[in-house]
């Protein structure tokens, strides 16, 4: 197995693969594997990057926060297999279309989570990091919506919510800012309210960006 990537790789991450490293340029078609770590930027805002950090939600569920933050900004989300699923070897296989994922949090452990808690801006669902060490509960699991076989590098694709049947969504109309109690020393002022919505439409489109790639 080789790993290619296009930053630094964090020491956790390292830690996980536990296996030689590759350096090459990635193809934009590269599919992505089980295993891979990402950054998750929104196509429409113009490359916002999906991001959760040491911030609770003050309503809500009270879970920690996720936004998307401007480009260059956003976290590192390591793919892995369905909850409830047994865990599929890192690199053994690529994602397709379709199939169930959970994306964790490197830093945190915790999944992209979603579930019937409203959603500070928009009223939508809630969209939190959730679980311990990587394990939370079955809303940790979303559907990967893409075109062809493959879930591949720069291309766009949707996340659909396996339990509540939502998507992952956002849009720059819906901005932390003074406006909304987001003021001075506000650690989302100028993100993006990442939530779950019923619509699919421009604000649900993604494109899995620059991170570490496991193939065979």
């Amino acid at each position: 197995m080789s790993i290619s990537y296009d930053l630094p790789l964090p020491p956790k991450l390292l830690q996980f693969v536990g296996i030689s490293l590759v350096l090459k340029n990635n193809p934009l078609d590269m599919p992505l594997t089980f295993g891979s770590a990402i950054r998750v930027s929104h196509a429409a805002s113009g490359g916002y990057e999906l991001e959760t950090g040491a911030i609770n939600f003050g309503s809500g569920s009270g879970q920690q926060a996720v936004t998307f933050t401007p480009r260059g900004e956003g976290a590192l989300w390591l793919i892995k297999g369905p909850y409830g699923e047994p865990t599929i070897s890192s690199g053994s296989a690529p994602v397709e279309c379709g199939a169930q994922i959970r994306l964790e949090h490197l830093s945190s452990k915790k999944n992209l989570h979603t579930h019937n808690f409203r959603s500070p801006l928009t009223g939508n669902q809630e969209v939190s990091a959730y679980g311990e060490d990587g394990e939370g509960d079955a809303n940790d699991n979303w559907y990967v919506l893409c075109d062809g076989k493959y879930w591949v590098k720069g291309a766009h694709f949707t996340l659909k919510n396996v339990v509540t049947k939502q998507y992952l969504q956002a849009s720059k109309d819906n901005n932390f800012n003074q406006r909304n109690g987001c003021g001075n020393g506000c650690p989302v002022a100028g993100h993006l309210e990442a939530s779950a919505s019923k619509v699919k439409g421009s604000g649900t489109v993604l494109k899995a960006e620059v991170g570490v790639f496991l193939s065979k």
